[in-house]
């Protein structure tokens, strides 16, 4: 097979997926990053950054309807979410399935992935960058939340949705002063929702995140998916300033039928609290 059937997606220094393609990669140069869309024989169209796989339509529900619905669900009303990163829309999506949000805010740096993967992935973000819920800023993360929090906006859910957290253009969204204005900018029930990593392949950067945000905040829980595409078990975890009781499989599927959510394709209730379970490997790994 030549070089160029295949796409080869890195999960450590020495390891990668490879990706059969059917299609020549469709390329694309930002002021910012490298944009290139795939046509796959598994996965389907997926895009990747400089290289790295961000989402596929095969199994972006996964990533999506976790980094959403644990949180939106966790919460009994939230009213107000911000999307750090996100400019695929596929998180916005989801969070627009909660009536109680009457505002998202996505906070994307690169104008290119909105408009390359509206154009070439039309799935992920479905419209929900039409949707008047639905605010987008173009720019900085760190600078549009010091904007917003500055007017005293607060949010219940802060997402982060972004690149691999030593990313140049995103590590310091995941340093001590942005995780404080994050903090700051929650509401008193607020949480915010971010991805350490594949504890496998990227166990030093899990942990560091890891013990960051419990530095930072007083309660921090994590929930183990499993995302094909990113090389399979993949951590999240969930921070607050308050140490609010996790609701219970009957309290979850009540909030999900009282919002009408329904035909997910990855997440339910009892998912939900099996995610918190983790194996050993992995709980050493966050001791």
């Amino acid at each position: 097979m030549k070089q160029t059937d295949y796409f080869l997606a890195p999960l450590a220094k020495d390891i990668g997926l490879r990706i059969e393609c059917s299609n020549a990669a469709r390329e694309y140069v930002s002021p910012w990053q490298r944009i290139s869309v795939e046509t796959t024989r598994g996965f389907g169209r997926l895009y990747h950054l400089d290289g790295h796989a961000m989402a596929a339509e095969a199994d972006e529900f996964i990533i999506h309807e976790s980094l959403a619905h644990i949180v939106a669900l966790a919460h009994p009303a939230p009213v107000s979410a911000l999307i750090l990163g996100g400019g695929d829309g596929a998180s916005a999506r989801e969070l627009l399935k909660h009536p109680s949000l009457t505002r998202i805010v996505v906070a994307e740096l690169d104008p290119d992935v909105v408009r390359v993967v509206s154009a070439e992935i039309p799935a992920l973000p479905s419209g929900a960058f039409d949707n008047p819920r639905v605010a987008l800023h173009i720019g900085d993360a760190a600078e549009t939340l010091r904007t917003l929090h500055a007017r005293g906006e607060r949010f219940d859910l802060i997402l982060f949705d972004l690149t691999e957290p030593d990313d140049p253009a995103c590590a310091h969204l995941h340093g001590d002063v942005f995780l404080r204005l994050c903090a700051a900018s929650l509401t008193p029930n607020g949480l915010i929702h971010t991805q350490l990593g594949s504890p496998f392949y990227q166990p030093d950067k899990v942990r560091a995140l890891q013990l960051r945000l419990r530095s930072l905040f007083p309660a921090v829980g994590s929930s183990l998916i499993n995302v094909p595409l990113y090389g399979g078990p993949w951590l999240l975890a969930h921070a607050s300033l308050a140490d609010l009781p996790m609701p219970d499989e009957a309290c979850l599927a009540v909030r999900l039928a009282v919002r009408g959510i329904e035909a997910l394709r990855y997440y339910n209730p009892a998912l939900h609290l099996a995610s918190s379970v983790l194996p050993n490997y992995v709980r050493d790994l966050l001791a």
